[in-house]
């Protein structure tokens, strides 16, 4: 099984590209909200921006190669919230987050990584605030697969745990833009 684990993460190595060549990216995504049963949610497309600070990176190092703060919205989103009767009530969604970013750099155009965040969720009705706790704990991961230098499409995998056990998981497929070119 160790093996098998290292060969997966020596082939994975193969696969990335060089993120020390630009200070800053910017996404637009879209994607799609799961959310558990404890929050009283419905499932809901979505849609939201990145901003990434890249921190350049040593080959070997455990440093958190980028800081992400990342922002979602889910409009439309159907809730329940029984103690105060609403059956089938709407409102939007907003989460807003920071997360730590870590690469598995290498010389290809491929590039998985690892995340780690906090963020605050927030919604546009009152009501639904009421069944859902507004702090949260991210764990991601994604890849990343660039076109040109400064042009790439993303996509990821976050898992999101508030602290009421309420649990949601949200995925986003998008346009990532790296500006700020380091000479």
């Amino acid at each position: 099984m160790k093996k098998l684990l290292l060969a997966i993460l020596a082939s994975i190595s193969l696969f990335a590209a060089d993120h020390n060549l630009y200070n800053s990216s910017l996404f637009l995504v879209g994607g799609y909200a799961i959310n558990s049963s404890e929050t009283n949610l419905d499932n809901d497309p979505s849609w939201g921006f990145r901003y990434n600070y890249n921190r350049a990176t040593v080959e070997g190092n455990i440093d958190i190669d980028a800081i992400q703060f990342a922002f979602d919205y889910s409009g439309d989103t159907i809730f329940q919230n029984p103690t105060v009767g609403i059956v089938d009530g709407e409102t939007s969604v907003f989460r807003i987050g920071a997360n730590a970013l870590w690469y598995i750099e290498n010389d290809s155009d491929f590039t998985p990584f690892v995340l780690l965040g906090v963020g605050f969720q927030g919604f546009g009705e009152n009501e639904a605030e009421d069944t859902n706790n507004a702090i949260f704990g991210t764990v991601g991961a994604g890849a990343e697969y660039q076109l040109r230098g400064d042009f790439s499409v993303v996509a990821e995998g976050k898992a999101l745990f508030a602290g009421d056990d309420s649990t949601y998981f949200t995925t986003n497929v998008g346009f990532k833009y790296s500006f700020g070119q380091n000479y």
